[in-house]
């Protein structure tokens, strides 16, 4: 409802949120191991490892990603809050090269296309974690899904307010805010601005507004499906094999949930907890604990008005103001920024690794079936002179080249993986020759 909230309640919401994230976090502290944390210098690991430190914890070993690539890095703040929390701090630095060469790796632990390079770095976290002796570390994923905290849910509270008078010349301005570097365009980037966000602005009753932007701007990249593969999809979708279905009265659901529900169930489930997430942790023997997950503070944050959630374009509001009581001022009022790795620049440059060539090669996107030739040596042409690409671009080259990779691992020349996790083959004879009766024979041998 639109009832305003008392400073009791806001205080009675933030106390009851403090102690279940104390709570989550103290649970997932609990193992017969040492147990380390992410440290990626936002708001949320900052948080987890802030409460760690307070519940009494007096070592506390945390790990964080640096990247080459300035535009990507962020080392500054987490080395700042690894001073500040007083922890024995670990990096692993990624380069463009690093990025590229783990890549095929990555795949073979994820099992399923990718349209990003973030596990990637993950990936090497991971493995850092493993090589420093910790077998369990605590995460920051879930609060963005569950506290409102992505530009996505801040920019379409936006165009239902500019939906609201279409004809306003100054409402989409305030996506200027969301995206400050289109904003530095001057006139073109206020254009663009208009142009892109307000494609479908005024159909806000529909079911994925919030996201509707994004999925129709994916499908420009249907141009690199080959003509056989675009027939299947098209036969899928007039099939509604591709339609989502949504839960009983989701009609009647707050515009913020209804965001919440789709980001949580494609974006969380799908990727950021699986490939992302558990894929590339386990990959090296590595658990991931997410106190943002307690079944409790889920509970809790889907109970909690939308305000507290996302306050005008505040987000995770009272996540901050818990935060206030740990947190310099600098790291609890900092503006989201997305975690995102290298792309294109991965993969074609002065030490362009050999596979992205022999994937991308036209006889063998011929031979997948999947893609269009033509329009894949298009795309890698323009990489290759080193014309500028979006991230539309950015995307299509790791989706086609990470699905290559799938065909070719798990489909064309599937080499399961020793059982034992050594290269003797002579074992691995011997341990199948004692197993010959087990069911699981063939599966193994």
């Amino acid at each position: 409802g639109s009832k305003p909230l008392s400073d009791v309640s806001l205080a009675e919401y933030k106390n009851e949120f403090h102690e279940l994230l104390k709570d989550a976090v103290n649970i997932r502290l609990r193992a017969d191991v040492p147990v380390g944390a992410y440290l990626s210098g936002g708001l949320d690991s900052s948080i987890i490892a802030a409460i760690v430190r307070k519940l009494g914890v007096s070592k506390l070993d945390t790990f964080s990603i640096a990247f080459h690539d300035e535009k990507f890095d962020e080392s500054k703040f987490q080395l700042e809050m690894a001073a500040y929390l007083g922890t024995d701090h670990h990096v692993v630095k990624a380069s463009h090269a690093d990025i590229g060469n783990t890549f095929p790796e990555v795949i073979w632990h994820t099992e399923t296309p990718l349209t990003r390079t973030s596990p990637v770095p993950m990936f090497l976290l991971s493995k850092l974690v493993h090589n420093k002796g910790f077998k369990v570390v605590l995460t920051g994923e879930g609060a963005d899904e569950f506290l409102g905290g992505y530009d996505i849910f801040k920019e379409a509270k936006i165009r239902r307010f500019w939906a609201r008078n279409p004809s306003s010349k100054w409402r989409h301005l305030l996506l200027k805010r969301l995206y400050p570097d289109i904003a530095n365009l001057g006139k073109a980037g206020s254009a663009y601005l208009a142009a892109f966000f307000g494609a479908g602005m005024k159909e806000t009753d529909s079911p994925d507004y919030s996201h509707s932007i994004r999925w129709r701007n994916d499908r420009r990249n249907h141009r690199f499906f080959s003509k056989e593969f675009s027939t299947q999809i098209a036969e899928q979708r007039r099939a509604g094999a591709v339609e989502h279905e949504y839960p009983e009265g989701f009609e009647k659901w707050g515009h913020l949930e209804k965001a919440q529900y789709l980001e949580i169930n494609i974006f969380l489930s799908q990727y950021l907890l699986s490939s992302q997430g558990d894929r590339v942790a386990m990959g090296n023997s590595v658990e991931g604990r997410c106190p943002f997950l307690d079944v409790r503070v889920m509970e809790f944050a889907n109970r909690l008005p939308s305000r507290l959630k996302l306050r005008g374009l505040i987000d995770k509001y009272i996540l901050r103001q818990v935060a206030s009581e740990y947190l310099p001022e600098e790291i609890w009022k900092r503006r989201k920024r997305p975690y995102r790795a290298p792309i294109h620049r991965s993969f074609f440059n002065d030490q362009t690794p050999a596979y992205v060539r022999e994937m991308l090669s036209e006889s063998s996107v011929a031979t997948s079936g999947i893609f269009n030739p033509i329009a894949v040596r298009q795309l890698v042409s323009k990489l290759e002179q080193g014309k500028p690409v979006g991230e539309t671009d950015d995307m299509a080259l790791v989706g086609i080249l990470s699905t290559l990779l799938v065909q070719e691992k798990f489909v064309k020349n599937f080499q399961p993986a020793n059982p034992l996790g050594g290269n003797d083959d002579v074992k691995v004879i011997n341990r199948c020759e004692r197993f010959k009766t087990s069911k699981s024979f063939s599966a193994v041998c």
